[in-house]
C-alpha cells in the first residue's frame, strides 16, 4: 500500500518589500545609542533612526533624519542588533 503526502499549498501573496512588516530589532552601536527600524527605501534597503542619540550636540528639533543600515553600520558601527520583545 502506498501513501501519498501532500503538503496543503497556501496562496502566497508577494509583498514589496518597501511595504514588509518592519523588523521588531534595535540596533545599538559602538557609542550605546538605540538605532530603531522606521521604513524602507524604495529599494527596499532598511531605513533606521536614533531618535535619543547620547550626545545632545546631535539632537535637533522635529523627526529624526532616517540612515540606511549601510550608512550607520559604515558611521557608527559596529552595529549589535537586540530584540525589541521583552523577554
Amino acid at each position: 500500500m502506498a501513501a501519498s503526502f501532500q503538503t496543503p499549498q497556501v496562496a502566497q501573496t508577494p509583498v514589496s518589500l518597501h511595504k514588509a512588516p518592519l523588523p521588531q530589532v534595535e540596533f545599538i552601536d559602538r557609542d550605546g545609542d538605540v538605532w530603531q527600524a522606521t521604513g524602507h527605501t524604495p529599494d527596499g534597503e532598511l531605513l533606521l533612526s536614533c531618535p535619543h542619540p547620547s550626545n545632545p550636540e546631535d539632537c535637533g528639533e522635529g523627526e529624526s533624519f532616517a540612515w540606511t543600515l549601510r550608512l550607520v553600520q559604515a558611521g557608527f558601527g559596529p552595529l549589535i542588533a537586540r530584540s525589541a520583545v521583552a523577554a
